[in-house]
């Protein structure tokens, strides 16, 4: 295993070989403006506004979500490291000012802190950058935050060069228990990690959407009393599972239909072959013909069509439970009054299933044998019912973003400009 003391030595010498490159032009892949960004040349501020990072288009959303309660506080000043994330952004400017995040190399960093020079940063999820947090020495906040035990080990490679950094973080708003417990043992003051639960539970309200849901099963030819299944960010080693279990399901007399939806677009192809070695008919979305009616298995191979289809589900199982990757987000299809399986690997989703399994919502697998019995229960499932329930569950919880208002609020009150 890589030494503490050669992670670093990698780390800071790889950066300073790619800033070199950088600096001498030798290329610039996302053109001038992208490339000054990134290189710490931001328009300078007087304004010392509260720096927000939020890596790609996910994260955009969910900084959304706390920056509607924070910009009564102080000027947002919104760092993303896509482009789709900065063409997200940038729709909500009233929100936000919206740039590219600088690099995490020591020149680019100083360069956007002189610039910018904010009085504080809000990391949202997983942005854990060693060169930006032992740089910055303002207050730091991590919001929806998560740490998965393969973060944790290669962030611990730089514990002495992060020592410092643990000093600014002044709050941690960590979506489970196991996150609180995995910062805590990276570094972070246990009384400043507090566990709020995932933000995108609190983004839309719960109900069944009826035009959705009918629109949906009419392109797909599924009537009123056949099931529709719906598995989310599918992973390959799963597929095996998810079609033992459908084939179990129809081999019951149960009239279903299933949506794969890969949880990359790469793997479409790969997805439909394993398929058919199950002799089931299947079918791609993008190429839907609404006079075949025999489609057993549609694979998803579009962007943008998933919450489409989770309001037409039945049923919704949950890639990356099924092989060990810990799990998706459930909350998706969860909104819609759609009950959630999943199998046994669910370390990352742990804080979402306790909310959704106290609104009756989430249904676990520890093997295959154990669908009959879910199968059962879910029968009689009321979608209606079931996002009145969550809703009630959702209404008793502390908005995640409160805690985190709080705390920023307390120390820019008290903050000194720098």
């Amino acid at each position: 295993m890589m030494s503490h003391a050669m992670a670093v030595w990698t780390y800071t010498w790889f950066g300073r070989a790619v800033s070199l490159a950088w600096r001498s032009g030798w290329f610039k892949p996302g053109g001038n403006h992208w490339h000054e960004e990134r290189s710490g040349w931001h328009s300078t501020r007087k304004d010392q506004p509260l720096w927000l990072h939020a890596a790609s288009l996910g994260e955009v959303a969910v900084a959304r979500a706390y920056a509607e309660r924070l910009v009564d506080l102080a000027p947002l000043y919104l760092t993303v490291q896509t482009d789709s994330g900065y063409r997200a952004a940038q729709k909500d400017r009233q929100l936000w000012t919206v740039s590219y995040a600088p690099l995490d190399m020591l020149p680019a960093v100083e360069r956007f802190i002189e610039r910018v020079n904010p009085r504080g940063l809000i990391l949202f999820e997983t942005e854990l950058w060693p060169v930006w947090l032992s740089n910055l020495e303002r207050p730091i906040w991590m919001a929806n935050a998560r740490l998965s035990e393969r973060s944790l080990k290669r962030l611990s490679r730089f514990s002495r060069l992060l020592s410092a950094a643990w000093g600014n973080i002044q709050y941690v708003g960590a979506q489970s228990e196991g996150d609180r417990h995995r910062f805590a043992r990276l570094g972070v003051a246990a009384h400043r990690i507090s566990t709020t639960g995932q933000i995108k539970q609190f983004m839309a309200v719960p109900g069944v959407d009826e035009h959705a849901r009918n629109s949906m099963r009419e392109r797909l030819n599924v009537p009123p009393s056949d099931a529709l299944w719906v598995c989310g960010s599918v992973r390959r080693d799963e597929l095996e599972v998810i079609l033992r279990l459908f084939t179990d399901a129809r081999a019951s007399g149960v009239l279903s239909h299933l949506v794969l939806a890969p949880r990359h677009l790469k793997y479409v192809s790969d997805a439909l072959v394993r398929t058919r070695k199950w002799r089931f008919s299947t079918g791609l979305i993008s190429q839907l013909d609404s006079s075949r009616r025999d489609v057993d298995v549609y694979i998803l191979d579009t962007h943008g069509d998933l919450a489409s289809l989770y309001a037409a589900a039945d049923l919704a199982l949950m890639g990356g439970t099924f092989a060990p990757y810990g799990g998706h987000n459930p909350n998706e299809p969860a909104r819609y009054g759609v009950p959630v399986v999943t199998g046994p690997y669910t370390a990352n989703i742990e804080g979402d299933l306790a909310l959704l399994a106290d609104a009756g919502m989430a249904f676990r697998m520890e093997s295959v044998d154990d669908f009959p019995v879910i199968s059962k229960m879910l029968a009689t499932f009321d979608r209606q019912a079931a996002c009145r329930r969550l809703a009630q569950v959702l209404d008793q919880r502390t908005h995640p973003a409160d805690g985190l208002k709080a705390n920023v609020a307390e120390r820019l009150a008290s903050y000194a400009a720098i």
